[in-house]
């Protein structure tokens, strides 16, 4: 008996951790089939603490089958406390059919008027975008709670494209006497993020000063995060500056990424290097940044710094140092980051091997991306669609194209960057034939709608082969807006082939569509030169004059070696 009570006593404590922390699925496992063996599986209080843990857990939908299994099995009923974790498992995995489900099974114990269980319902269904039932149930509750409207402020702050119907439900919300707390203020100033309304954001600062919320951290990022994406940068700093000693990693995140997004990289970098104690997140935000800002060595600078200070980078800093190397076209550098990858067993998953084979083939190596592509256990459309990219790039045509046939074989479904890769890919080697029926398979069969880019390729393939009058019937199926770029590139076919009474006719057009850009005038001037025109030369130069339309001066750099 006193081994029992023990045994019991143990487990209660083990119940008691799941209410305190997180822990993995495994863990929970065991301590399920715990109760199970001590016959403490069909007590109400363990259901909670299971489905809770469960909840929270990497496999929420485990939380579900747990229930359905003590309702099936079990002695004791769910309560009010069961319900709301069950709804924010459902939320998590997005199942708006199973949460119905549990709604009905509130109704029928008879736990529709809990306030708690209302409040969760609420919250799910605005998860699972079902706005309608939300704005229902909310309708018909007797009796609302702070909890209540903020539910039903988030359900429509995330599911409608008009936000302001926050604000209305906010004066209601105070017209009924709910005092707003801190999650609502976090909401309201989501939807006016959403706005770009920083005057609603001042007036909202304005009040949480006198409430005496200025202090509450998530209300302060969340109007650092207004004022960001605003682009008021003085109010941001400002009251970055007055949060001081009270500002977290994710009021700097915020500030940070507000720069990159404006493109001061510079700024960005000065507010990083002031922070002490930065976590991987922030690392990979500016390095993430410099990369595609085409700032290479700014990239693998701070990756060297991310080593001195020992702070360990994982797949996605990876990903974005080799595109860092890719730009660099610096295979030995490239080389070097896939042999860290493997020395510190950072997963590769398939991003990281994507990135890798698309850094071989930009910095020259086939060889390697080939055999970085056939080692990888599972594909996706980019993985296929780098290594096809990359294979056209150098000329393999015809291996791009059946590598495509291949990817198709085993049942991987081409996007548009594909089909933008392989008609690239037939574009490039002459195939004229093939790239035709791509474009029309992938109409068709794939119904992929055509943009820019595949008109483009097909327009380049046909130009290259002299089939210009093809490719005036395919711009005429272009929208007005993309016509200009096509028709610049079937000027230049003109060019090429000495197709004067076609170029003509595309001058016309590129004229009506006026643009007015140094690089449009030369083509065209280049085109009335090689025809003879010397009356529309001069006519195109007077203009390039009048409005003073000048070529953009470039930049150059040197590297010296010291």
């Amino acid at each position: 008996m006193r081994r029992q009570q023990c045994a019991n006593t143990h487990l209660y404590k083990l119940l008691l951790s799941l209410k305190q922390s997180a822990h993995s699925s495994k863990h929970i496992d065991q301590i399920l089939t715990h109760t199970i063996t001590t016959g403490l599986a069909h007590a109400t209080r363990t259901w909670n603490c299971l489905i809770r843990a469960y909840s929270k857990s990497p496999t929420p939908i485990k939380a579900v089958l747990i229930y359905n299994h003590f309702i099936t099995f079990g002695s004791d009923f769910p309560d009010n406390y069961t319900y709301p974790v069950l709804f924010k498992a459902c939320s998590r995995i997005y199942w708006g059919s199973t949460g119905k489900q549990l709604h009905a099974h509130v109704v029928k114990i008879g736990l529709q008027s809990d306030i708690c269980v209302q409040n969760a319902l609420i919250h799910f269904y605005g998860a699972v975008s079902l706005l309608t039932d939300a704005c229902k149930l909310f309708d018909e509750m007797p009796v609302r709670d702070v909890a209540t409207w903020n539910s039903v402020m988030c359900a429509y702050s995330t599911n409608t494209r008009s936000p302001r119907k926050v604000v209305v439900l906010l004066k209601k919300m105070i017209n009924d006497y709910i005092r707003p707390d801190q999650i609502t203020w976090v909401i309201i100033l989501s939807a006016c993020t959403q706005l770009d309304e920083s005057g609603c954001g001042r007036a909202i600062h304005s009040y949480v000063l006198k409430l005496g919320l200025a202090c509450v951290l998530n209300v302060s990022n969340a109007l650092l995060g207004l004022y960001i994406k605003c682009k008021k940068t003085n109010e941001a700093l400002r009251l970055f500056s007055e949060l001081d000693l009270c500002r977290d990693l994710v009021s700097c995140t915020i500030l940070i990424n507000g720069y990159v997004e404006m493109g001061s990289l510079d700024m960005a970098r000065d507010i990083f290097d002031q922070i002490v104690d930065k976590d991987i997140v922030l690392w990979n935000l500016l390095v993430h940044a410099y990369a595609k800002a085409k700032r290479p060595l700014d990239a693998l600078d701070l990756f060297m710094r991310m080593e001195n200070e020992q702070v360990i980078p994982d797949e996605s800093t990876m990903v974005s140092v080799l595109a860092a190397c890719a730009s660099l076209t610096d295979l030995h550098s490239g080389r070097l980051a896939h042999q860290f990858i493997n020395y510190h067993n950072i997963r590769q998953d398939i991003v990281l091997k994507t990135a890798l084979i698309d850094m071989y083939f930009k910095c020259g190596s086939m060889e390697e991306a080939l055999v970085t592509f056939y080692k990888m256990e599972e594909k996706d459309a980019f993985s296929w669609t780098a290594v096809i990219e990359g294979l056209g790039n150098l000329g393999y045509g015809n291996e791009a194209l059946s590598l495509f046939y291949q990817m198709e074989g085993q049942g991987a479904w081409p996007n548009a960057a594909t089909f933008v890769s392989v008609l690239k890919a037939c574009s490039h080697s002459g195939l004229i034939n093939e790239g035709c029926q791509l474009f029309k398979r992938m109409v068709e069969a794939y119904q992929v709608q055509p943009r820019i880019e595949h008109f483009g390729c097909l327009i380049d393939l046909l130009s290259r082969t002299g089939l210009l009058h093809e490719v005036e019937e395919f711009v005429k199926l272009l929208l007005p807006e993309e016509r200009l770029v096509a028709y610049k590139t079937l000027l230049n076919a003109c060019i090429k082939y000495s197709e004067f009474k076609l170029g003509d006719k595309i001058g016309d057009e590129i004229m009506k569509l006026s643009c007015d850009t140094y690089e449009t005038h030369i083509l065209l001037s280049n085109f009335r030169a090689l025809a003879g025109q010397w009356t529309q030369v001069a006519k195109t130069r007077r203009i390039m004059e009048d409005f003073c339309i000048r070529r953009k001066p470039g930049t150059s750099s040197l590297a010296l070696e010291t």
